[in-house]
């Protein structure tokens, strides 16, 4: 059952001509050449642009991988180049909003999906400040506040871009719901369709005019205008028809890392002021919850994968529960210690897992609740695990609030 939708914004809620980069980068060249000095302000742009797309480091932060490459290119600080950026958005970016047009369904949408309690994402490439986005949003006439929304991804909350299916894992991490309960919708088959895909989401394709399938193989559940979207979701009732994809083995690994960004920067965004409160008498703190997830990562997720990758068929039953409230073995002097050794330890689990051969992902083990099983499953059930635990931080946080 789909529970959350995730939409893209420029070309798809919005009309924006100037969502190519290599347009905008014509465009604003000259302001950044004027603001550095450099006559190739723009290469070092785009040079940055390409290694927060290819970043896999669930740590390490879009803006954070950004600002190192631009700043080693453009030759200033981290905080001058901020400085450019936000000077940009106050001065240059503002004379796009012609440019912009809004889309008299985006609205319509919207307004039936949050009726109707689904999880609501502006699920735009997180390339580009909050600030900046916000001002999309508002030339397009869709509510800017992000509050009205379940999440909204931007340069600076997110550890992931599109094209890669992490990003969309990330995204759902936030969310603490699997990826064959969300779907995606958007324009562009390479960042939005087939990247989705590959992480197990439902997609939708609003298909520009004339436009054919990308390179990479995918198979969108439906393809039009934003308007026919609509038109299936709020009066055919299409969401309840979809399907969920098949589990593959090529979807753990961005599932695991993805939700390790996804506690990164709740983490960072919430919980460091709330890091040792307890929501209620009898439930952890949130850095209760993160050592317990680096301790289960430890103790008996990964060995659980590796117990049935070398046994025949084995037996798994429950572990032990783990300690209460005030009896787990946390270090509270650096809150980041423990989500970083959980990192650490997640990436031991890939490591594993990138040795296995192809047929070992369909070992069969009996577990004592779930039954028949297999290898695939249980390495998927880590995410699951590592989800809900996420969600609690989410629960958490508001009760302390």
């Amino acid at each position: 059952m789909i529970k959350a939708v995730l939409l893209d914004l420029d070309d798809t809620l919005i009309s924006n001509p100037l969502n190519r980069t290599d347009q905008s980068l014509d465009d604003w060249n000259a302001f950044f050449g004027r603001m550095t000095g450099r006559a190739d302000a723009g290469v070092g742009l785009l040079r940055a642009m390409a290694a927060v797309t290819q970043n896999t480091n669930p740590v390490a932060g879009n803006f954070d991988v950004f600002l190192e490459v631009v700043t080693e290119a453009w030759g200033v600080s981290r905080e001058r180049a901020i400085e450019i950026f936000r000077a940009f958005y106050a001065e240059t970016y503002a004379g796009l909003r012609s440019k912009v047009q809004p889309r008299p369904s985006a609205l319509v949408l919207l307004d039936w999906l949050r009726q109707h309690d689904y999880l609501v994402v502006i699920a735009t490439n997180p390339l580009f400040m909050a600030e900046g986005l916000a001002e999309r949003m508002r030339w397009g006439a869709i509510p800017a506040d992000f509050s009205a929304y379940a999440h909204v991804t931007h340069i600076e909350n997110s550890h992931f871009a599109k094209p890669m299916p992490h990003y969309y894992e990330e995204v759902l991490g936030r969310l603490g719901v699997a990826s064959n309960e969300a779907i995606m919708v958007g324009d562009d088959w390479e960042n939005d369709i087939a990247a989705a895909e590959r992480a197990g989401l439902n997609t939708f394709w609003v298909r520009p005019d004339g436009a054919k399938p990308g390179v990479s193989p995918a198979q969108p559940d439906g393809q039009g205008t934003l308007h026919d979207f609509t038109v299936r979701v709020c009066n055919q009732g299409w969401l309840d028809t979809l399907q969920p994809r098949p589990l593959r083995p090529e979807m753990i690994a961005p599932r695991l890392l993805g939700n390790v960004g996804a506690l990164f920067g709740l983490l960072q965004e919430y919980a460091s002021r709330r890091w040792d409160q307890h929501p209620l008498p009898g439930e952890w703190s949130p850095l209760e919850v993160v050592c317990h997830l680096r301790d289960s990562e430890r103790t008996v997720q990964r060995p659980r994968l590796q117990r049935i990758a070398s046994e025949n068929n084995p037996f798994l039953t429950e572990p032990q529960t783990p300690p209460g409230p005030g009896e787990m073995a946390c270090n509270t002097n650096n809150q980041c210690d423990p989500a970083n050794e959980f990192a650490a330890e997640r990436q031991i689990t890939l490591d594993f897992l990138a040795g296995l051969k192809p047929e070992q992902w369909q070992r069969p083990a009996r577990h004592s609740i779930f039954g028949p099983t297999t290898l695939l499953e249980m390495a998927d059930f880590t995410a699951r695990h590592d989800r809900m635990h996420i969600k609690q931080i989410c629960q958490t946080i508001r009760h302390c609030e």
